[in-house]
């Protein structure tokens, strides 16, 4: 064999081994290499900046990772014009729903001590009723117009002496409840028992006043 196809036969045979010797890169070489992206590039022949990108816009968080917190429906003024209105089904219901205040403006007091005095111990019923006659007398026009001008009135009272109210004892179950009556009548927060009426007695006396009888209430009888 010539010298000249021999040095070439020995080169192919050289070139061979090598290849084979180096081998196939395996998956864990191929892992190992920094993953080379072409570049995007710009949409019909549009040219690219370098955009700086906002720290903030970076950090937010994706869709998914977002809390949604839902929001309450507004509410329609009419439908709530138009909703039921809770209230008392019983008298005894509105007086035990009463908060009493630590203390009484002078119209709420004048008229609990009136209840107090001249009607503790009667219907719940009588003691409103006995409200709805102070408070009747001072839209007449023919007494004072203040709730306790009404109750210190000379001669109408037994229980006002000198023109003065007792001090009545504030810390019992009759005061607490005398005091929800004024409130609800003050209020008009339940119908009055006694309508118009500007009188009231007890039954145990007949005055024969010849005034309209309106209603008998536990031991009192209620004019106009």
């Amino acid at each position: 064999m010539p010298f000249s196809v021999r040095a070439a036969a020995i080169a192919v045979i050289f070139a061979t081994s090598t290849f084979n010797a180096a081998g196939t890169p395996g998956l864990a070489f191929v892992l190992d290499k920094p993953l080379r992206v072409a570049p995007l590039q710009p949409l019909n022949g549009a040219t690219t900046t370098n955009v700086p990108i906002d720290p903030q816009l970076a950090t937010t968080p994706v869709a998914s990772e977002v809390t949604t917190v839902p929001v309450s429906e507004p509410v329609d003024p009419a439908a709530a014009e138009a909703a039921p209105q809770v209230t008392a089904t019983t008298l005894a219901a509105a007086v035990a729903a009463q908060s009493m205040p630590e203390s009484l403006d002078d119209d709420l007091r004048c008229l609990a001590s009136a209840i107090y005095y001249e009607a503790k111990g009667e219907p719940l019923a009588g003691q409103l009723g006995v409200a709805h006659v102070i408070l009747n007398r001072t839209r007449s026009g023919k007494f004072p117009k203040s709730v306790c001008g009404v109750v210190t009135q000379p001669g109408q009272f037994s229980f006002v002496r000198g023109g003065q109210m007792p001090m009545p004892a504030t810390h019992n179950a009759a005061w607490r409840t005398a005091a929800a009556i004024a409130r609800i009548a003050i209020d008009e927060a339940w119908a009055s028992p006694v309508p118009k009426a500007l009188y009231f007695h007890a039954t145990r006396v007949s005055p024969n006043w010849g005034k309209q009888r309106v209603a008998s209430i536990g031991r009192h009888v209620f004019y106009r």
